[in-house]
């Protein structure tokens, strides 16, 4: 018992440098934000391109050091039970944040659509940030959907991996008892 707690504390010793990825990733968004509001307020396509930069770079970043939190290596028998049930939950945390960058995509793929259509019924002038924000998405989409799917199985084998050897030492623990 008490070694499962040290290796769960050990565990936990790891994550200041997600943390700190995590708030460069916030600082992103929050200045992807200024350049939006400056590019819109001015009609500074420099501005614009650094928005989308930005607001498409950080999500990424965020969701890669959520995934730095997971443990390298996969459980087995003789991972403790304490690990096991940590790791189930960081494995959830990452599964809803994979989740989360792929829906990011899909809204700025449609947010890409809604300039197109824009654009061409004159709503829009400026042509060259409509055809940036398509290049970048595509790009973006490109890049980032085969990844998260990737992780997104990965997670899920680690997940049914560590459901398994929970409900193989719930039951060899009630066999104990009875």
């Amino acid at each position: 018992m008490a070694a499962e707690i040290i290796k769960t504390e050990g565990a936990e010793t790891g994550t200041a440098g997600p943390v700190i990825v995590l708030l460069i990733a916030a600082a992103a968004m929050a200045t992807g934000i200024v350049f939006a509001y400056l590019a819109w307020t001015f009609d500074s396509f420099r501005d614009s391109v650094a928005a989308v930069l930005l607001l498409f770079t950080a999500p990424a970043l965020a969701v890669a050091a959520i995934l730095a939190r997971n443990a390298p290596r996969a459980p087995d028998e003789h991972t403790p039970a304490l690990e096991l049930m940590e790791r189930l939950q960081r494995l959830e945390v990452s599964l809803r944040a994979v989740q989360l960058a792929r829906a990011h995509i899909y809204v700025g793929a449609s947010y890409a659509v809604v300039l197109g259509i824009s654009h061409s019924s004159g709503m829009i002038a400026s042509r060259d940030f409509v055809l940036f924000y398509a290049a970048v998405i595509v790009v973006s989409a490109a890049c980032y959907l085969p990844w998260t799917a990737r992780q997104e199985a990965r997670m899920q084998d680690q997940r049914a991996i560590c459901r398994q050897l929970l409900g193989e030492r719930r039951a060899a623990r009630t066999l104990i008892i009875e």
